[in-house]
């Protein structure tokens, strides 16, 4: 007898067809889960960073805002309004309109695909302002749609009353801009709106930044607009060292700085017909821009523009929604080396994300998540309170638990300089990626009961079509279906039928349960699969191969896993949902056992959990085997 012994080195989740296991090679699938220093483990949840913003709409952008004193503010947009981080409350403060735009009401976003960008830019005299656009915003009085963020209101950036060291390009006034960077001793407009034409080759770029304000001006020597000789659109912005890599449909470009201080900018193209066509794509890291295309993920390091999804090369095409690509937006969880993409998986019936691509680019890893985000954003902010300050008004609902297990209690309130991950979502939430194992959770008020349940909770993120537990509900004892002393399901998850923030409906007849009176949880589950590549290492010698058992090293305290196991792809499995639980409380891991005694031309083994509060983490996985008959096919 053989045992082949593997770990989740490399990964991808195409359809790799007849690819037999090796020990680098092991999955092909990972859904809600991912692979991190050769361990797979089922991701963590989710935690709401802070209340839910005031407007209660889609979040646009999640922005740190750097001072020019070295500290920083955590900003965040929504459809309509900018907010402030306020460290000191937990809560993001709405900021108000001043100056010139006192009576504006709104940014009136009016579609998802439009995003935010945003860029610090101090005044000439070193004052911060945080400059910020959208394709999607609603022009003030004055036609503009460019804003900035005094530390007080929001202004008009080309009002001369808000900001009066501005002067308008010579080609007529700047209405507004798809992008903003801060480079090269300059502001930089990408894609502007001058004088009602977009220029969607274009660059505007101010004079350089000085104490007689020319970083202001447009009209000045050093300043201009430049135009990309193509003619594609551009489709993402991103700075990357020394140089302003510019996304097109199918190309890339660079612009370069030069030591001309009167033309700043050298541009050429990146040869290759790749292209990025969702425009808020792009992540930045290392020497490399990744972005996504309707042609595959791709990675630019300003020489050439090659995919990196050879592990999942049909997936941007046949996973992502083609009429709503350019919902996609790319983020960075450096915490655990992933590039994130939210997107909205191909026919779905929601007009919003709700998936996430992940690259661990150091795993070689790829998965996909289950989670609606909008938005991604980073911030080393946060509370920072003592310990007899904590309860749950200070942020988070499950503080008033003590058997809580979205946040540990070592940790809580104490990580305000912890660097951390963000996404925002379509209903107002903001929320810390890996933050414990909870996944949307929320309190409950009152259940009323009938042939289906409804349960009145604290405002979450819980939609119509999720799988939820309920737990330390007092009175109606009947509808707890999870343990938190276990951590296991005492029955199946409850399916939401329809929802608002406040109110969510589940598939349970209550009316003969006994009356609610008190208490009880409310949690979105994850539910974990990684599924092998088809193993037989014996293929290339003609032979089929027998599987007697698999030996599973599990972490203890990460509840049971489940296992279906296929042969020769076959739809259904011939062994389903056969539980693998370690039995030791003792030791932080233990190899577990289950027979599988089949033979086949390959086997497919599919891993499987679903919990709101303990994450699955597998170490290795033995596999043993022999040659069986020669192959049929």
């Amino acid at each position: 007898m053989d045992v082949v012994e593997i770990a989740g080195y490399q990964t991808g989740i195409s359809r790799e067809g007849v690819n037999f296991l090796q020990p680098a090679d092991a999955f092909q699938n990972i859904v809600n889960g991912f692979i991190y220093r050769q361990v797979l483990q089922s991701r963590k949840g989710v935690g709401y960073f802070a209340p839910r913003l005031a407007d209660e709409s889609r979040i646009t952008g999640i922005f740190e805002h750097i001072l020019p004193d070295g500290t920083k503010e955590l900003l965040a947009t929504d459809l309509n309004f900018l907010y402030k981080f306020n460290t000191g409350t937990g809560v993001f403060d709405q900021i108000s309109f001043g100056g010139s735009m006192a009576a504006y009401g709104g940014f009136a976003i009016g579609a998802n695909d439009f995003y935010v960008s945003g860029t610090s830019y101090p005044d000439k005299d070193n004052n911060p302002r945080f400059v910020f656009v959208c394709e999607g915003f609603t022009p003030n009085a004055a036609g503009s749609a460019i804003f900035f963020y005094d530390g007080t209101n929001v202004l008009d950036y080309t009002a001369v009353a808000d900001n009066p060291d501005y002067e308008q390009p010579a080609e007529g006034p700047l209405n507004s801009a798809t992008y903003v960077l801060w480079f090269n001793e300059r502001i930089n407009f990408i894609v502007p709106i001058i004088d009602g034409i977009a220029e969607n080759q274009g660059v505007l770029f101010s004079g350089i930044r000085d104490s007689s304000g020319n970083g202001d001006k447009f009209n000045v020597p050093g300043s201009g607009l430049f135009r990309a000789d193509t003619y594609q659109n551009i489709t993402g912005a991103s700075i990357l060292g020394q140089i302003l890599l510019l996304n097109f449909n199918r190309s890339a470009y660079v612009l370069e700085r030069t030591r001309d201080a009167f033309n700043p900018y050298f541009g050429r193209a990146v040869p290759g017909v790749l292209g990025t066509n969702a425009k808020f794509s792009a992540v930045s890291w290392a020497d490399q821009v990744h972005s996504v295309g309707k042609t595959g993920v791709l990675a630019c390091d300003g020489r050439q523009n090659l995919r990196t999804d050879d592990k999942i090369p049909n997936f941007t095409a046949d996973e992502i929604d083609q009429d709503d690509f350019n919902l996609t937006y790319g983020g960075f969880d450096r915490i655990n080396n992933q590039f994130l993409w939210a997107y909205k998986i191909n026919e779905s019936d929601l007009d919003t994300q709700n998936g996430v691509l992940v690259k661990n680019y150091h795993e070689k890893t790829w998965a996909t998540y289950q989670v609606r985000f909008s938005v991604f954003g980073q911030t080393d902010k946060g509370l920072n309170i003592p310990w007899n300050q904590i309860d749950e008004t200070t942020g988070n609902e499950s503080w008033a638990r003590w058997d809580t297990t979205e946040e540990l209690w070592n940790r809580i309130g104490v990580s305000a300089e912890t660097q951390k991950t963000l996404a925002g979502d379509d209903l107002g939430f903001i929320y810390e990626l890996n933050s414990d194992y909870d996944d949307y959770f929320s309190s409950i008020s009152n259940i009323t009961a009938g042939t289906t349940t409804t349960i009145t909770c604290t405002a979450v993120g819980i939609l119509a079509g999720d799988l939820v537990t309920i737990s330390n509900v007092e009175g109606m004892t009947e509808i707890n279906n999870f343990d938190t002393e276990t951590s296991e399901l005492t029955g199946d998850a409850y399916v939401v039928l329809s929802a608002t923030p406040t109110s969510i409906e589940i598939n349970v007849d209550s009316s003969e349960f006994t009356a609610y009176t008190t208490g009880g949880d409310i949690s979105k589950t994850i539910s974990f699969s990684a599924e092998t590549i088809p193993f037989n290492p014996y293929r290339k010698e003609g032979n089929r191969c027998f599987v007697s058992h698999l030996e599973f090293l599990i972490d203890a305290n990460g509840g049971s896993l489940l296992v279906d196991v296929y042969a020769d792809q076959e739809p259904t499995p011939f062994k389903r949902d056969i539980l693998v639980k370690p039995a030791s409380t003792t030791q932080p891991n233990e190899w577990v056992p289950m027979t599988v005694d089949q033979e086949a031309n390959f086997l497919t083994f599919v891993l499987k959990q679903q919990s709101p509060a303990v994450q699955l983490r597998l170490t290795s996985m033995r596999i043993h085997c022999m040659r069986g008959g020669m192959t049929s096919g």
